[in-house]
């Protein structure tokens, strides 16, 4: 007798359907808060990474054309949002050096249809090292989904002539729209030195 007591009670313990739903739908509804935090997380860390990696490959640039005295055009590649294929990854950058240093361009840091990148004017590293042009180099970087949360503008400020490279957050955030162009040369002056706080 007392045997088919504890098989009864070993039975009768367990969930039921009520308290499995209630369970479930706690489980969605916290997910659905903390998806978009974790995705606009993900969005800033990739615009952050791709500015640390473009800062250090800009050194880079800097660095070989003094090792083998050759002077460097960095050129920005222009890639609109149309024409770039989902999920394909892209160099921002173009580098030609006199003495056509083959491994710089394959150094260059790759970007994606999740980022977008303006700066105002392509230029010129001097066999010293040093940048050939009137006025700094900013480069602006951002996450294509700027008005969707991820809202982080980085900023790269390249000191003419010496070269050394400054990072800061973009100030200016009126011109940004829904479909940046991934890679562009600022055309409409918004891209200057003022608007980068370091």
């Amino acid at each position: 007798m007392k045997k088919l007591k504890k098989i009864n009670i070993f039975f009768n313990s367990g969930y039921t359907l009520v308290e499995i739903i209630i369970v479930v739908g706690m489980i969605s509804t916290l997910s659905g808060l903390i998806l978009p935090s974790f995705l606009n997380w993900v969005r800033t860390e990739k615009v952050n990474s791709y500015t640390r990696e473009l800062r250090e490959y800009f050194r880079v640039i800097r660095l070989d054309a003094r090792r083998w005295g050759s002077s460097c055009l960095v050129n920005i590649n222009k890639i609109s949002y149309e024409d770039s294929p989902r999920n394909n990854t892209f160099n921002g950058f173009t580098v030609t050096c006199k003495n056509e240093l083959g491994t710089i361009n394959s150094l260059a840091p790759l970007m994606n249809n999740s980022i977008f990148q303006i700066t105002n004017k392509d230029f010129r590293i001097t066999p010293n090292g040093r940048i050939s042009s009137d006025k700094s180099i900013v480069v602006v970087i951002g996450s294509q989904f700027y008005n969707s949360g991820s809202t982080i503008l980085n900023c790269l400020i390249i000191q003419s002539p010496t070269g050394h490279i400054l990072k800061g957050n973009f100030v200016r955030k009126d011109w940004i729209n829904n479909r940046m162009d991934i890679s562009k040369s600022d055309v409409d002056n918004i891209v200057n030195e003022n608007q980068c706080e370091t």
